[in-house]
């Protein structure tokens, strides 16, 4: 099939890139951020026809970033949609990547007209473009042969690269030599570096590689090393340029004594940062504050562990270490990868803190005068002083109240005391934030270094968790950069949430209103981008419904479907409410805690509910439907519900009712017999959506609320078909003659059981009867893949 046919046939973005992707015969490519990346050529795709120019804008958004990463760029790049594709050399656009003048947004998303007027100059002068209807072959052509002369674009070494070059050295060459001394990598790899390729740049180094047909030869002592597979030595030196430019080579050359590979468990304390993502975060300190970052800016981590965030770190006389602990302090001495750094034993939260609040070096004598020095300096911008980094990773316990901790051992001794630090006595504006260890760092740093800019490690609370709202009103810094990754990717990190290496400007008081982040994998492979937002936009949802008070009627309370409440304290929903007619439960207002919203019959047991009564069920439903159709994720499971930006459908409403009375959180249930509190309780059923004659009930239905109620409604006929098919299955329920064991699990001892119980005693059945679910099930995701794409264009989501 020809690419313009296939184009046709297309039908969403991915459709597009798939169309080019076999036309063009990629077999090596990645789908990432870059629509379509190989090492040859990175594609911008749109499924739309769209302006080249601003194609081309966003695209040059990625590789700007890539290239100030040290990362490989490719030698071309091209942009295509269904109509149109064009080609240019990348080598073209690096005086527009490095033209200071230019205004990059923030994120690849954030390219637009403005920036592809700023580009045009640039680029109209060095595409080539095609129209795929006409130009299809000449297209195809000039993109394979692009990709058989592999040429790109190669990073260069320099002092503020060099760890992670060494690192990467050993891992890709290094490894194929048979090293025994690991001190031998390090003149090994200074031999390979000043090297051309062709000839020597560097005369008396300890080592020599010499070029031959056969591949680079090693002379080190009477050894010689030769590669086992020279794959990672193609691959390392398609990445980087060599030799180094002249005026750093000495200073290359000096720091050959701390390049040790790096052992991961050497650093593995207790706020670990693995070795890769502290990769990633060097990277991004490189694009966002310059190629010579290193040079420039003192570095304090005043939570160092073992300091593995200092690993990558290359200009060492510029850093300085402290951390709590005195045995942390003795081994990170002893490593040679920290030689040059000043390293001390340092409370951040409680030394040099005076009763009143004031920070006193003199009060402790731990402080290293040079860090006084540039600290004072730095406060004041002296001309000619260095500006300060702030580069930590700190520990995030958190105190429930003063002295809490649940932990045992190693853990609970760093959560003793968590609230009731030196620097937490201070903080009497900043609310809940103040029981949280991080943000007490933030309060001091915020205090003592208020020109700085700090990179850190933490959760997002601090951005966008409700609970730290009083603490965004005090803490105003301008948001550089940053990503988020996967906290699969630290060790002992319970859950599924994002972790961000944030970047911000103490010295700027200008809060965002949201911040755009790169999102990685836990492997540290880039997978889109998130916005986290600061405020808002709108009220929160758990704030729509009004929630009826509680009366003087007694309830059983449940925690689950069929199952009163086993606690014993602070049980909740023992009370009932004017016109109820069941309950939600609805914990928190983010998606982490959506997965737990349900619907039952009577109270619910613990906090966090709210009775359903005729006046506020088209809210309830919505409210249901829309926490539980979309997925939480580690990347989305903090993004908080908002109020509908826009009207709301009759249609929606009732599709969100029909979805809602046919999910499986549907815990509503007809019962007799349970016991709670010394007595027998019942629960009657109102959220069946059929009459007894519609599904040949043997009895009455106590309420027959839903059924007139939906009966007055006018369905969709995605709901029409989800109702059709679920009204054959409650027949089936009750034509079956379930045996005990099914009965008495499920409590069938009335004819008004609920969804849930009609579900799960069909499913239990199956071993007589085997239940076709699948007409139902079609229907259903039929209607949820209808209603999954609203919950943003609603706005009860941020896109």
């Amino acid at each position: 099939m020809r690419l313009i046919d296939a184009l046709a046939r297309a039908r969403t973005e991915e459709d597009v890139k798939d169309a080019y992707i076999k036309a063009l015969g990629l077999k090596s490519y990645f789908k990432g951020l870059v629509d379509i990346q190989t090492e040859e050529v990175w594609f911008e795709a749109k499924d739309a026809p769209a302006p080249t120019i601003i194609m081309f804008a966003q695209l040059f958004f990625y590789v700007r970033a890539a290239k100030k990463r040290g990362e490989a760029i490719p030698a071309f790049l091209a942009v295509i949609d269904r109509e149109k594709a064009a080609l240019m050399q990348t080598e073209k656009a690096i005086a527009l990547l490095d033209d200071k003048t230019i205004e990059w947004p923030k994120s690849g998303s954030g390219a637009d007209k403005k920036l592809a007027a700023q580009i045009a100059p640039y680029v109209q002068a060095h595409i080539v473009e095609y129209e795929i209807e006409h130009d299809e072959a000449a297209f195809v052509s000039a993109v394979k042969d692009a990709i058989r002369d592999r040429r790109i674009i190669r990073t260069p070494i320099t002092p503020d690269n060099l760890r992670q070059v060494f690192d990467r050295w050993v891992d890709m060459v290094g490894s194929e030599l048979g090293v025994q001394n690991q001190a031998d990598y390090a003149v090994l790899f200074f031999a390979d570096i000043m090297h051309d390729g062709t000839s020597e740049k560097m005369a008396n180094l300890p080592a020599r590689m010499l070029m031959t047909a056969a591949g680079p030869t090693f002379l080190l002592d009477g050894q010689v090393y030769e590669l086992a597979s020279k794959r990672g030595y193609q691959n390392f030196w398609a990445i980087y340029h060599r030799p180094p430019e002249r005026q750093h080579r000495h200073y290359l050359l000096e720091r050959r004594d701390s390049l040790l590979p790096l052992d991961e468990q050497k650093f593995k304390g207790a706020y670990y940062t693995p070795l890769h993502i502290v990769d990633k975060a060097y990277d991004h300190l490189k694009a966002t504050l310059g190629a010579k970052w290193q040079e420039r800016y003192i570095v304090w981590d005043m939570c160092a562990g073992v300091g593995n965030l200092e690993a990558k770190h290359s200009n060492l006389r510029n850093v300085y270490m402290s951390t709590l602990d005195e045995a942390d302090v003795k081994i990170m001495k002893s490593n040679p990868a920290f030689a040059g750094a000043e390293i001390f034993q340092y409370d951040y939260l409680n030394d040099d803190i005076s009763d009143f609040g004031e920070i006193d070096y003199k009060l402790s004598n731990k402080m290293p005068c040079a860090l006084q020095e540039a600290i004072a300096n730095a406060r004041v911008g002296k001309k000619g002083a260095k500006p300060i980094l702030v580069l930590i990773n700190p520990p995030y316990a958190e105190a429930m109240n003063v002295g809490n901790t649940k932990e045992k051992g190693r853990r609970a001794e760093l959560k003793k005391g968590v609230a009731k630090t030196k620097i937490s006595h201070q903080m009497d504006g900043f609310g809940y934030a103040k029981r949280e260890l991080f943000a007490q760092f933030l309060y001091r740093i915020g205090q003592e270094v208020p020109r700085a800019t700090l990179a850190m490690f933490s959760t997002l609370k601090y951005v966008n968790a409700p609970n730290f709202e009083k603490f965004r009103e005090e803490w105003n810094a301008e948001y550089l950069d940053g990503f988020v990754v996967h906290n699969k990717a630290f060790d002992s990190l319970k859950g599924n949430f994002p972790i961000g290496f944030l970047i911000w400007s103490l010295a700027k008081p200008h809060p965002p209103a949201h911040i755009n982040t790169l999102a990685l994998d836990r492997s540290g492979q880039p997978v889109g981008e998130k916005r986290f937002y600061r405020t808002n936009l709108r009220p929160p949802l758990a704030e729509w419904i009004v929630r009826p008070r509680s009366n003087s009627v007694d309830a059983v309370p449940l925690k689950n479907a069929l199952t009163p409440s086993s606690s014993t304290k602070d049980v909740r929903g023992r009370k009932w409410a004017d016109g109820a007619i069941g309950s939600m439960i609805v914990f928190g207002n983010d998606l982490q805690h959506a997965a737990t919203t349900g619907l039952l019959s009577s109270g619910y047991g613990n906090a966090g509910a709210f009775f359903v009564t005729e006046e506020n069920l088209w809210k309830a439903a919505i409210v249901f439907a829309v926490r539980r159709l979309i997925k939480p994720t580690w990347l989305n499971d903090r993004d908080q519900f908002l109020q509908p930006s826009k009207p709301l459908s009759d249609e929606f409403k009732s599709d969100c009712l029909v979805w809602m009375l046919f999910n499986g959180g549907n815990l509503s249930a007809g019962v007799d017999g349970l016991e709670w509190n010394g007595r027998e309780w019942s629960l009657t059923n109102h959220f069946i959506p059929f009459t007894e004659a519609e599904v040949g009930a043997k009895g009455r239905f106590e309420s027959d609320f839903m059924a007139r109620y939906i009966a007055d409604i006018d369905l969709s006929p995605q709901a029409e078909a989800v109702m059709d098919e679920g009204r054959k299955l409650w027949a089936l329920f009750h034509e079956t003659q379930f045996p005990r064991k099914i009965r008495d699990e499920f409590k069938l001892n009335r004819p008004d059981a609920g969804w849930y119980q009609v579900r799960r005693a069909l499913e239990a059945n199956s071993e007589a009867e085997l239940t076709d679910f699948e007409p139902f099930r079609a229907a259903y995701l039929r209607l949820s893949d209808k209603l999954r794409p609203m919950v943003f264009e609603l706005g009860f989501l941020p896109e």
